[in-house]
């Protein structure tokens, strides 16, 4: 009955609403060039390069976010079962352009996933015909979810969490959650506390397991030890142009609206410290350019990446704009404190476990929503410092700065909880060998 009604309420609104919705196709980038893809247009001819016979997995991810968690699960589950069919979506045009750079390999059809509209979802579900549907976090559609439940199709949710306000927005509208959560014949939550809530909605206790976070898996295969086995920080330090008795601080991932109170703060502390290196690495490296700005608005000496790799020079000053792409991670495994960023404006925050990972003091703001469990868990360990403003910063990094064995202590345990959660995809491979029989 609950899905009779979701798709009368659908139906109506897609025809008030669809000279808009048409509108928005044409003119978003978010949705040009995808809109023939997700209904279903050319379907056939993609699912006919499936190959016949054989298990087949149809893993699917909201977003950039859940892409990075999925990655080590679909490379071992690769690696376990060579000859399945994998199959991949993601709903957002960033999900997908990433999933489609980091798991090609592992992946043998990337699709859309289809709007919820009920003979779009079936006629994905019918072609693809999957033996099993893994969800990645979230992205839940009532329509999509019943007919796997009607067909049989055994269906999981993984890495699952349910913040304080999604389980008030859970409860209030059970009578839609509930019956999309049961479909699931077996939920994967990243902690206790989200197991609880799920069993409070009414879920089955006996479906519902706290297998731990994907993303503590994500991060270890490329950094642990990266930078002690291959070659030593000297080297690394050297391509940046920072010579060896600097202590580099390098503030990553950064917003709008972050960048000034990171350079405000630098600016006092290089009184005090002047062997102190900042690097600061925008989110968005075209943003190098405005971040420049505001350094020299502030009096400061600045150099961009991007610039000094145009003119093979290095840096003449002790701050460097990392404008590039793929160098953040080498960057973690040679600096002496890590600030994420993201997280001193309301933008979820980043991956604090990629500096973790190197044995780095984590520094981040207070808006960490999208690793809410991550950065909870550092800051129990006395692994990372909440910083809100200047001023907190500020006094963070000259704590750090003037005692040594303290960064060590707080980077050691840092990089103890990441191997602390070592396994976490194992855990989950164990259940998906159980239902795929």
């Amino acid at each position: 009955m609950n899905i009779l009604l979701y798709n009368i309420f659908q139906v109506t609104g897609l025809i008030l609403v669809s000279p808009l919705l048409l509108v928005k196709a044409i003119i978003s980038p978010k949705y040009r060039g995808r809109v023939l893809g997700k209904l279903g247009f050319g379907l056939e001819d993609i699912c006919s390069n499936l190959a016949a016979g054989g298990k087949r997995v149809w893993l699917h991810a909201l977003s950039v976010g859940e892409v990075l968690s999925a990655e080590p699960l679909v490379k071992e589950l690769r690696a376990a079962y060579p000859d399945m069919t994998i199959v991949f979506s993601a709903s957002t045009k960033t999900g997908e352009k990433l999933s489609r750079e980091v798991l090609a390999e592992a992946v043998d059809l990337f699709v859309p996933f289809p709007f919820d509209v009920y003979s779009i979802a079936r006629k994905f579900i019918n072609c693809i015909k999957p033996d099993l549907f893994i969800l990645i976090e979230t992205d839940f559609w009532p329509n999509f979810l019943h007919i796997l439940q009607r067909q049989n199709t055994a269906a999981i949710l993984v890495n699952g969490r349910i913040s304080r306000s999604s389980f008030a927005r859970y409860q209030r509208f059970r009578f839609l959650f509930l019956p999309m959560f049961r479909a699931f014949r077996f939920i994967s939550m990243q902690t206790a506390a989200d197991t609880a809530r799920m069993v409070d909605l009414g879920v089955d206790a006996n479906r519902v397991k706290a297998l731990g976070n994907l993303k503590y898996d994500a991060v270890l295969p490329n950094t642990v030890g990266w930078d002690h086995t291959q070659r030593p920080t000297s080297f690394y330090r050297q391509q940046f142009g920072i010579s060896p008795e600097k202590i580099v601080w390098i503030a990553g991932s950064t917003h709008a609206g972050e960048d000034i109170t990171i350079l405000s703060a630098y600016k006092r502390l290089s009184l005090l410290f002047p062997d102190l290196f900042l690097v600061i690495a925008p989110r968005k490296p075209e943003r190098g350019r405005e971040v420049k700005e505001i350094a020299e608005n502030l009096g400061l000496t600045v150099r961009q990446r991007s610039v000094i790799l145009a003119d093979e020079e290095f840096p003449g000053s002790p701050l460097l704009i990392l404008d590039t792409m793929g160098e953040l991670t080498r960057m973690y495994s040679f600096c002496d404190i890590a600030f994420v960023g993201g997280s001193l404006v309301a933008d979820g925050g980043h991956n604090p476990l990629e500096p973790a990972a190197f044995a780095k003091p984590v520094l981040f703001g207070p808006y960490m929503d999208d690793f809410i469990e991550i950065s909870a868990d550092l800051l129990e360990k006395n692994a990372a410092i909440v910083c809100h403003d200047e001023n907190d910063i500020f006094e963070a990094l000259k704590k750090l700065l003037v005692n040594t064995t303290l960064r060590k202590e707080i980077g050691d345990q840092a990089q103890a909880l990441v191997l602390q959660h070592r396994g976490v995809t194992r855990r989950h491979l164990e259940v998906i060998h159980f239902l795929l029989g």
